[in-house]
């Protein structure tokens, strides 16, 4: 698996990511035998990382991209690392970024820096016997993620029509972050509808209030909200006991319809670190139902209950309450750590007809699962979901994107790079049709 890692976001995420990585395949209380976890690290380094330097630093199998290089070179400074990236693997312009402007990533910087990020490309998948495909990782609010980004998943698309693409979109808080981000956002969700296999999205505003509702982090960083995406990704993409658990395998999975392409991760435990020694760890069903819970909309269904910010509540299951539940395209949940006689863990819940419209054919639900313990962790549960909340925050965007519209404000930035009226309209229709479609799911609610 090949990362490309666009912007300032796409970057710091980046490396927060195979940091994330190393910790995992490092940690000493594995649960499991030496040889099921030899196994296990020689899996991830085959997954993440390409050889090791003469200093015995595994070389992360990513390409770096960047319009600037203040944050490229703060990431690449740390020589005591146990990973490194390849020089030569990064790409930047020092010429002041894209002005957040999706428009001169896109028309300027994408079509300046595509023929180099192509050819490292081209030379990384060289050296592979086999790609399972490329992860992206990029912000939709400023320009160069966003622009950029968008520039080139066109064109991985055209010279790998067969390799799988997931992009990990991270989406700005709606109070704004800059001034163009609905535009930026608008324009690359547009782009990346039918141009990647999948596309998961990660809210900034949920992640903020994780840190600070659930880990208690009253000084919440950028870093501290990328650790949570990064153990949310992790989760996912880390190897999977006596499972083929490849790109390929998991969009057959979860992206089967072309017209759902959009899915969330949602976790579970999150607990301070100042306390995890001392908090008690729940049976498995407890968290199973949590996250079952994180599907939940009010009986009124005017607001999402927001159950991903709260703890996992162990009287909730014995407990029968009659909820509306979000309809699913499809669910993977996976799960890491140990499952005992006394306490097994049965996906029941989550494969209720009730989550699924009828005309889904397909076996929607999938269940995953790791003996070996994660990042240090006696349980840990992600749950991807497709399904109909992925609309909310696209509708935000699209409505904060089309009001300035319909006033030009700021139409102007993006016309002096070659963006045209018909470019936002189809854009505007495009993010619209996959609003719709979301919109539309229906199934037989019931507990």
């Amino acid at each position: 698996m090949l990362t490309l890692q666009f912007g300032q976001c796409g970057n710091q995420l980046g490396h927060n990511l195979f940091s994330k990585v190393i910790s995992d395949i490092e940690c000493s209380n594995t649960g499991v035998s030496y040889g099921a976890n030899y196994e296990y690290t020689e899996s991830t380094i085959e997954r993440w990382f390409d050889g090791v330097t003469e200093y015995g630093q595994h070389v992360a199998k990513a390409i770096l991209i960047d319009t600037e290089d203040k944050v490229v070179n703060k990431i690449c400074k740390n020589v005591n690392a146990s990973w490194v990236y390849q020089t030569s693997n990064i790409i930047c312009q020092s010429d002041g970024g894209s002005a957040n402007n999706w428009a001169y990533g896109y028309m300027v910087n994408g079509l300046h820096l595509s023929n180099a990020v192509l050819n490292v490309t081209r030379q990384e998948i060289e050296k592979l016997d086999h790609s399972q495909g490329f992860l992206l990782l990029l912000s939709s609010a400023g320009g160069t993620g966003s622009g950029i980004g968008s520039y080139m998943v066109e064109l991985l698309r055209e010279e790998y029509e067969t390799k799988p693409i997931i992009a990990a979109i991270v989406l700005p808080f709606t109070f704004g972050e800059v001034c163009t981000q609905n535009y930026n956002t608008m324009l690359t969700l547009a782009k990346f509808s039918d141009r990647a296999d999948l596309s998961v999205l990660l809210e900034n505003e949920q992640m903020h209030s994780m840190c600070t509702n659930l880990l208690k982090n009253s000084n919440t960083t950028l870093h501290d909200m990328n650790n949570i995406i990064s153990e949310n990704l992790l989760a996912v993409f880390q190897p999977i006991y006596n499972v083929k658990c490849n790109m390929n395998f998991l969009l057959s999975k979860i992206a089967a319809y072309p017209n759902f392409r959009f899915v969330t991760i949602k976790s579970t435990p999150h607990t301070p670190a100042t306390s995890l020694q001392y908090e008690s760890t729940h049976k498995w069903e407890i968290y199973v139902q949590h996250l079952k819970q994180t599907l939940r909309v009010s009986n009124l269904q005017a607001e999402l209950t927001n159950v991903q910010l709260k703890a996992p509540n162990p009287t909730l299951s014995k407990t029968i309450i009659s909820h509306m539940y979000s309809p699913c395209v499809s669910n993977i949940l996976v799960t890491r750590g140990k499952s005992l006689k006394n306490d097994i863990i049965n996906p029941e819940n989550l494969q209720k007809r009730h989550l699924y419209p009828e005309w889904i054919t397909l076996n929607s639900f999938t269940h995953l699962h790791q003996e070996r313990r994660f990042l240090n962790r006696d349980k840990f549960l992600a749950l991807v979901s497709n399904n109909s909340k992925i609309y909310r925050p696209l509708d935000i965007y699209l409505d904060k994107a089309w009001n300035s519209y319909k006033s030009a404000a700021f139409l102007h930035q993006y016309k002096q790079f070659g963006l045209e009226e018909d470019d936002f309209l189809q854009a505007f229709a495009k993010v619209e049709n996959v609003v719709r479609e979301y919109k539309n799911l229906k199934s037989d609610n019931g507990n």
